[in-house]
């Protein structure tokens, strides 16, 4: 049986908080009695894929490094009606996954965008900058371009489902994935919902 969700993870040199991370979503999850694989998307030269393989994970390794690389590499694998996208440092709190599907699951969106500006960013989580000005501003430009309300354009813990997935159009291999994918979904009409989540310091 295919499994309900498909949680994706780009790594690289994740060894010390990748499984932290699997055991996140696995407790998340296994608390709903939700059926899920993890696909990581490795590209490391440390020991994160012998880790995430140890916690039941399955392992592919991209052609191309970058994040958007990884995603695209990733995404032909996935089984599940629903792709939950996160990160491996364990900044976000995958122990959430059935918070952030559950306007899916209402069949009030097809994607759900975790919004650490709604809700709340540690200390030492994100770089001054990044947090007042960068994040706000790029956010703000692609508002204003595209006609969309985000308000965290570079959130990566996203959810959507897999036919909504099916009709986006994704190229970039660099960070620069995350806005596309937003592009894409406005341009198509997806309906989303963000979700406030908490963003945590980055394990040293």
């Amino acid at each position: 049986m295919d499994p309900f969700l498909s949680i994706i993870i780009p790594a690289l040199n994740e060894e010390k908080t990748i499984g932290i991370c699997l055991e996140k979503i696995k407790n998340g999850c296994n608390r709903e009695h939700i059926t899920f694989e993890i696909i990581i998307a490795d590209s490391s030269s440390d020991r994160t894929p012998d880790i995430a393989r140890s916690h039941g994970a399955r392992v592919i390794h991209p052609e191309k490094l970058g994040y958007g690389n990884a995603y695209i590499a990733a995404f032909p694998h996935a089984r599940g009606e629903i792709i939950v996208m996160g990160d491996g440092d364990n900044t976000y709190d995958f122990t959430k996954i059935p918070e952030l599907i559950e306007p899916i699951m209402n069949g009030k969106a097809e994607m759900v965008i975790g919004s650490r500006l709604k809700g709340a960013i540690l200390a030492g989580s994100m770089p001054w900058l990044h947090q007042y000005i960068g994040n706000p501003l790029l956010t703000r430009l692609l508002n204003f371009t595209f006609h969309t309300s985000f308000s965290d354009t570079h959130s990566g813990f996203r959810a959507i489902r897999i036919d909504a997935l099916n009709r986006l159009r994704l190229h970039t291999g660099g960070m620069e994935f995350a806005s596309e994918m937003l592009i894409e979904i406005a341009r198509k009409g997806i309906i989303f919902e963000e979700i406030p989540i908490t963003y945590y310091p980055r394990s040293a």
